[in-house]
């Protein structure tokens, strides 16, 4: 037995080898691309908070911070810490503001994320309305309820919320271009993620269509949000191969497809973060964290 999976392994791996070049560059480039739009994001919500910091510096911190969300138990399990950190030690912006902006940035960024979830569920529900409705009903209420949700953001965030911090949000709102800026930001990483897991399966000759892509982009995000491993070794890419093979992808394609996906979301991530991370300074900044 042991023999056949060490065979099933090579087998993938030789597929891997195979896999065209423009196909790898392009999904690299979509994935650091979404990166990009992340440190924008932060910047504009910073601005909207009366601060601001060099878009290469938020850079750093994030690809820095995605290093330390790989090797760190549960989602983002330090990595937010440390771009919290970096980002106040570094420029000197009040510890509570950055903290702020982003828990601020995970809030809009769920907004997007609703809409996946809405996609998903008229890819499964029999009556399509009920879903449009359920999920209408969840956003109004957060926007209405909005003072709550974020209390809510912040336990989520395992931080406890000052009245200064919940208020510092709660104005935020009502500064439309930069709610809307961070919504329409945020919406073009989830479109560059599905346009990644487009490419990747392009690259073994799988011509999936859109709203699949989109399904399995949501089950992808839910295997990262309950993962309890550092970076959800294990986790994700079972559940991934699993998920794959739900939609009628056959194994033989279905590992590979995750082994590129996880090369580039995983591998060359925590590569270039640690990289990031030990020239850039960071270093010392996660040790004295790890100290307090």
């Amino acid at each position: 037995m042991i023999g056949e999976m060490i065979n099933s392994g090579l087998q993938y791996l030789s597929l891997l080898k195979e896999v065209p070049l423009r196909y790898l560059f392009l999904a690299l480039l979509t994935y650091y691309l979404s990166v990009v739009v992340y440190a924008l994001r932060w910047k504009l919500v910073l601005r909207g908070m009366g601060k601001d910091a060099p878009l290469l510096e938020l850079l750093k911190a994030i690809l820095a911070s995605i290093f330390m969300n790989n090797v760190t138990p549960t989602s983002r399990g330090g990595g937010e810490v440390l771009r919290i950190a970096w980002i106040s030690k570094r420029k000197g912006i009040p510890l509570g503001i950055s903290t702020t902006s982003v828990v601020y940035e995970r809030i809009l960024e769920s907004i997007p994320v609703f809409a996946l979830f809405l996609v998903g569920m008229f890819y499964f529900s029999q009556v399509p309305e009920t879903a449009a409705f359920i999920v209408m009903a969840l956003i109004i209420a957060v926007w209405v309820k909005w003072d709550w949700f974020v209390k809510l953001s912040f336990k989520l965030f395992r931080k406890g919320a000052s009245e200064e911090e919940v208020e510092r949000i709660a104005s935020l709102k009502d500064k439309h271009h930069i709610t809307l800026g961070g919504i329409v930001l945020s919406s073009c990483v989830w479109i560059l993620d599905v346009v990644r897991l487009k490419l990747v399966t392009l690259a073994f000759g799988l011509h999936l269509g859109w709203r699949l892509l989109v399904v399995i982009s949501v089950a992808n995000l839910i295997l990262g949000l309950i993962a309890f491993t550092p970076g959800g070794i294990g986790i994700v890419e079972g559940g991934l191969v699993g998920v794959l093979i739900h939609f009628g992808i056959p194994m033989a394609l279905a590992v590979p497809i995750t082994l590129l996906e996880r090369f580039i979301s995983y591998v060359m991530s925590s590569l270039v973060g640690f990289f990031v991370l030990v020239t850039s300074g960071g270093w010392g900044i996660w040790r004295a964290l790890k100290s307090q």
